[in-house]
């Protein structure tokens, strides 16, 4: 009981300091501010919105219309033998691996509140399937910021192999089978009533996460404006803070083998961003966010170590 009231004032007085903290900076410094919340805009109407929103809409509309079962049957068969996951669960494995951040944690969500898939399955999956696309790593990560093409496989090899490895050490042997589906959608409803109930949920999906981005990037861009004695610690901070910053900022200051593991490491984590965006996305769903970012810290750290290894090695 205790440990629950210190906890719940902790939470109240972030939630104030934050949001104090932001509107001081607005007052005090609003050129940098404004332009911390221009590039936070930017970013989610030019790489988000394009991409993100068409998949909630259609990712929705699969699941209310119970197609999702449909479209994994060829995958199925090897990722059940793999992970023991649910033809459902397949659905959220091959959408978090390959649309990039927060998909798989929505799809997870969404899946575990329309009762498709079990929540322990749900918190299983959710540990290892909401990662960055690998559009994202080999473009924005390792191409534009870091201008190493030469080290797109490593990159690759570390970052969606150990979430790979972490499923299989969780499985547990756990086998999982898709839950009986409730009342099946006319297709009448799913023209009509369906399709409104998908596209709002999207658009309101897609605004959560844009906020996020802002308020994230801007509190990065605050940090930014402290002096560290140390370039390597304030690019770890800027990037458990928003990873987009992080990645940019540690390009610029850093160079070889740092650079590389701090990139990596911050792409894998998602940062407080990622966290509360993951929190948004699975909201009412019962997902467990402290499992979930007890294996995004894991998974991180392990990829930073390896890169710095793997680093020392390709000489990089």
């Amino acid at each position: 009981m205790k440990n629950k009231i210190v906890s719940d004032n902790a939470k109240k007085a972030g939630l104030i300091f934050v949001p104090a903290l932001l509107l001081l900076f607005l007052l005090t410094d609003p050129i940098r501010a404004s332009e911390a919340s221009a590039a936070g805009l930017l970013l989610w109407f030019h790489t988000l919105v394009p991409v993100l929103l068409p998949f909630f809409i259609l990712s929705s509309l699969l699941i209310a219309a119970d197609g999702v079962s449909s479209i994994t049957r060829f995958l199925y068969p090897l990722l059940h033998r793999i992970f023991g996951c649910s033809r459902d669960g397949c659905f959220c494995l091959a959408a978090g691996f390959l649309c990039g951040f927060p998909t798989g944690a929505k799809i997870t969500g969404e899946l575990v509140r329309t009762h498709r898939i079990s929540l322990e399955e749900g918190n299983y999956l959710l540990g290892f399937c909401n990662n960055i696309s690998p559009a994202f790593l080999i473009g924005f990560c390792m191409t534009k910021n870091l201008e190493r093409p030469d080290l797109i496989g490593p990159a690759l090899l570390l970052s969606f192999g150990t979430p790979v490895l972490y499923g299989l050490l969780t499985r547990q042997g756990r086998s999982f089978s898709s839950l009986p589906a409730e009342k099946k959608t006319s297709g009448s409803q799913i023209t009509f009533k369906i399709a409104d109930a998908c596209i709002m949920n999207g658009l309101e999906s897609i605004l959560k996460l844009g906020c996020y981005i802002i308020l994230f990037s801007m509190l990065a861009g605050l940090l930014k404006a402290f002096p560290c004695p140390f370039d390597i610690l304030l690019c770890a901070f800027v990037g458990i803070l928003e990873i987009t910053n992080g990645i940019s900022l540690t390009a610029s200051l850093l160079s070889g083998k740092e650079a590389f593991a701090i990139i990596l490491g911050i792409a894998s984590l998602g940062g407080l961003s990622g966290l509360f965006q993951t929190q948004s996305m699975t909201e009412g769903s019962g997902l467990s966010l402290t499992l979930y970012f007890r294996a995004k810290l894991l998974t991180a750290a392990f990829i930073t170590v390896c890169a710095l290894i793997a680093g020392g090695i390709l000489k990089v």
